[in-house]
């Protein structure tokens, strides 16, 4: 079993212990984090450091929903980078943030899969 990043108690709590919104709240997100990611990942490519701090915002929200800190972390450097416009270190920013992402995203995946 993957290392729970979010604590499934916590969040059904915060939704007032409404298993089928948790559900659906975990599947909306599953669904656009990857869009959000490619929106960071288009901004870095593009050298366009307003769209990288605007897609880090944008992600940054969502992920904070679960309470994911190391992800919720490294958007938040990327959104700090890209408003002072320290586009330097960009690429090593982006790689922590795609692990970090990808450990949410197996978490969620795992509270699906065991059930709500």
């Amino acid at each position: 079993m993957t290392e729970l990043l979010v604590d499934k108690r916590a969040l059904l709590e915060n939704l007032d212990n409404d298993p089928a919104f948790l559900k659906e709240v975990i599947g909306i997100f599953l669904t656009e984090c990857p869009t959000q990611v490619a929106a960071i990942r288009t901004a870095i490519d593009a050298g366009n450091s307003s769209e990288v701090m605007k897609a880090a915002h944008s992600l940054r929200g969502s992920v904070g929903v679960f309470g994911a800190k190391s992800a919720v972390d490294a958007a938040q450097r990327l959104e700090t980078m890209g408003r002072e416009e320290k586009k330097e270190g960009f690429g090593e920013a982006f790689a922590f943030l795609e692990q970090e992402m990808a450990l949410v995203t197996s978490a969620l995946r795992e509270i699906l899969k065991e059930g709500i």
